[in-house]
């Protein structure tokens, strides 16, 4: 299996045709039909399931498209480091990580790896904000080598290996003489009457906390702000009267909740965990193992400091 072939194949699997691959690649149509030929038959699997006017990926071809990707964002980083290297310029870290993790863990496991490798680079690259679905595709083609965030463990995750790291409890809080503290132990239901502060619409926290609210029997609250900037959720916290749903973990948290009243509210735990995610089949270079070492330290050392 050849590169060439390789790229002509995810040309024409990502919907540029044969004429499209051949003017990407710079090669003759003729050619670009011979490179799947010899890959299909170098195979023994049609990968493409052939019509009057277009070639469409069938079960093999999906499954060499993903490792195909894969494999191309692997060889590509590896030249990326070989010149590093080869010009004595400093290697780089790349990751991107869930917002949760940004205002604390990040910056002190950063500070603490440039300590020790002052000659490396580290980038928090692509968009923190996003559904974890499309920054996994960006893992798999390549913007950065590790992620860290929530994944449905239900969906099949081809092309990814994950590893937990932590896990995020959501935590009842609410303004100081609110009048849901005068109840002993209230239940969802009986706190949906009141003006409630959510994380994101859409997200996991989000869905978590719809699902605990029809676990209990009960409407969702029908006086809710949806926010995504926890400073703006704490400000309301402090100088309006509402019920905050707060993504919890001290490791990540840049705040003390005890300035806070917590309810102890009557439901089922909502938590979910937070994962350490990268290729398939790859290996992390040194300064990328040293990162998520010190990531996976941080982490331990609170989780052991709080039981």
């Amino acid at each position: 299996m050849k590169t060439h072939q390789l790229d002509a194949f995810i040309a024409i699997a990502e919907g540029l045709g044969v004429a499209g691959a051949a003017d990407l690649l710079c090669v003759s149509q003729p050619a670009i039909t011979k490179s799947i030929n010899n890959l299909e038959d170098e195979l023994g699997v049609r990968l493409f399931e052939r019509t009057s006017n277009r070639l469409q990926l069938n079960q093999y071809g999906e499954i060499l498209l993903l490792r195909a990707k894969v494999a191309k964002t692997e060889l590509s980083r590896a030249s990326e480091e070989i010149q590093l290297l080869k010009n004595h310029l400093k290697s780089v870290v790349k990751f991107n990580a869930s917002p949760l993790l940004v205002p604390k863990l990040i910056p002190k496991a950063i500070n603490l790896f440039r300590e020790e490798y002052p000659n490396v680079n580290i980038e928090l690259a692509g968009m923190l904000e996003g559904k974890p679905e499309y920054k996994i595709q960006s893992l798999l083609n390549g913007e950065y080598d590790l992620l860290i965030t929530v994944i449905d463990e239900n969906d099949p995750n081809l092309g990814i290996s994950y590893e937990k790291l932590l896990d995020v409890e959501v935590k009842f809080i609410a303004s100081k003489g609110h009048p849901a503290l005068d109840l002993k132990n209230p239940t969802l239901k009986e706190l949906r009457k009141f003006n409630w502060l959510f994380p994101g619409a859409g997200g996991l926290p989000y869905q978590k906390l719809r699902a605990a609210f029809k676990s209990a029997k009960t409407d969702m609250p029908a006086d809710v702000l949806i926010l995504s900037n926890r400073q703006i959720t704490f400000k309301l916290l402090e100088e309006g009267m509402y019920i905050a749903a707060i993504p919890y973990n001290s490791t990540c948290f840049e705040r003390d909740l005890s300035q806070f009243e917590q309810l102890n509210v009557k439901n089922n735990k909502i938590s979910w965990p937070i994962y350490l995610i990268w290729r398939e089949n790859s290996k992390f270079s040194v300064s990328m193992n040293a990162f998520v070492k010190q990531i996976k330290t941080l982490a331990s050392i609170n989780e052991k400091s709080e039981k």
